[in-house]
């Protein structure tokens, strides 16, 4: 049997819960590849439900080290992970996680670099000549450890790459230990949902491995914007603001995920107290990149000045009913929707509101009274928790004056919304009443 066809046969007898057999298996999969650290982390899971925990523990540490050889970084923290639900308080486990965080964690300024553990020593070599599939027993068990702990000869890191570990490598490395061990991962069938659009939703997502569709409700269909692969994060965005995603994510094949709760971040704050503030600046850098590549302000400049001209504004996050803009005052500054959204509403003459429009990600608001200097023509206010990029009066005109695309697209968008409204207040035509009399039918 190959590779392949060895770990779909165990992982047929995990559903039937053949612990033992599924073991046998697994193991026989690492002895002719040692470097199938997903035959290997299955190994271990069968150890652990068939009362081996110790063994269990040994067999994700290897499988994490192997892993953490070869740079998946991710997946050896998922190997930490499953082994801590095991042993909370295994040192290896624990050294093995510091040095994934030290081959990742941006250098800092004035902070002198700390020497990672050496990889500890192995037992056993992995040389077992037997299939293991024809074991049973102790004997198994036996056998399947010396393979199951014995380390993956093959892979090295680079020691002059920085692998990617999104938000994790922001964390100071005794935050990071302490959310890996109160964070959960959980694997994913084809066609699971993950998150779904539009509900309430305190999770974020790390895409430990495997691939993600990403779909919206549009004109009543799902349509796809795209895929996510191993290393993908989703969800910060609505944890950070309250507002519910905005896409659905499912799986397509079979993926790993770790899931990041609220109650997680807190547990992790009271004892490293900088934790939000990383998730927030994490979730605004990538909302701002999100801007950059979305937003049609965005598209009038070149790539390589789209960054300069974001940081000129500020994180504003708006809470429900918020005003941002009051009609008839004027205008603080100009406000970029990054998540969430905003609705126009303008008082109508002949009494109450007319709802103008909704704006979301993407949308700006404000620029007509700044480029006219005119108070504000309608009131915007966040329907409900939303994130802003502000800018404020005097940097605006700044702007503007730097950008000369930016301001051009400014007053084509103010020219629209001027007229939009104009049509939106127009009182309905009266019909003539001589247009109601029908001519007679002809005889």
């Amino acid at each position: 049997m190959s590779e392949s066809s060895l770990r779909e046969l165990g992982m047929d007898l995990i559903e039937e819960r053949q612990f033992e057999r599924a073991l046998a298996v697994f193991a026989e999969a690492v002895r002719r590849v040692p470097a199938d650290h997903r035959s290997r982390m299955m190994a271990a899971r069968c150890l652990a439900e068939l009362g081996e925990r110790e063994r269990a523990v040994t067999s994700y540490h290897a499988c994490a080290e192997g892993l953490l050889r070869r740079d998946y970084l991710l997946s050896a923290m998922a190997a930490c992970k499953l082994a801590l639900e095991l042993a909370p308080n295994e040192r290896r486990l624990k050294d093995t996680l510091i040095r994934v965080h030290s081959r990742a964690v941006r250098s800092a300024p004035g902070r002198a670099a700390v020497p990672p553990p050496l990889p500890p020593e192995t037992l056993y070599d992995g040389k077992v000549e037997t299939d293991l599939m024809g074991l049973v027993g102790e004997e198994l068990s036996n056998r399947a450890i010396e393979v199951l702990a014995a380390p993956d000869p093959g892979g090295s890191a680079d020691p002059n790459s920085r692998p990617p570990l999104p938000l994790f490598a922001e964390l100071d490395r005794e935050a990071f230990i302490d959310l890996v061990g109160r964070m959960a991962w959980r694997r994913v069938r084809p066609e699971e949902v993950v998150s779904r659009e539009g509900e309430p939703a305190d999770h974020l997502y790390v895409l430990v491995a495997g691939k993600a569709e990403v779909t919206r409700q549009m004109d009543g269909e799902a349509k796809t914007l795209g895929f996510l692969g191993g290393g993908s994060i989703f969800g910060e965005i609505a944890l950070l603001t309250g507002a519910p995603p905005t896409a659905t994510v499912s799986a397509v094949s079979d993926t790993e995920v770790f899931e990041i709760r609220r109650e997680h971040l807190n547990a992790v704050a009271k004892n490293h107290p900088a934790v939000p503030q990383v998730l927030a600046d994490f979730a605004q850098q990538r909302m701002a990149r999100n801007l950059m590549a979305t937003s049609p302000m965005f598209q009038t400049l070149p790539e390589s000045e789209r960054g300069a001209m974001l940081q000129r504004f500020a994180f504003r996050a708006l809470q429900g009913h918020e005003k941002v803009l009051v009609e008839g005052e004027h205008s603080p500054g100009l406000f970029l929707v990054l998540a969430g959204e905003l609705v126009v509403q303008k008082e109508d003459p002949a009494g109450g509101t007319v709802t103008l429009g909704v704006l979301r990600e993407g949308d700006v608001a404000g620029e007509i009274s700044l480029l006219t200097g005119l108070r504000a023509s309608a009131t915007v206010a966040a329907t409900r928790k939303t994130a802003a990029a502000f800018l404020e009066r005097n940097a605006f005109h700044e702007l503007v004056r730097v950008f000369p695309h930016i301001r051009t697209y400014l007053e084509q968008l103010s020219d629209r919304r001027l007229k939009q409204i104009g049509e939106a207040l127009r009182p309905l035509e009266i019909i003539d009443a001589d247009e109601l009399v029908l001519e007679p039918e002809a005889a």
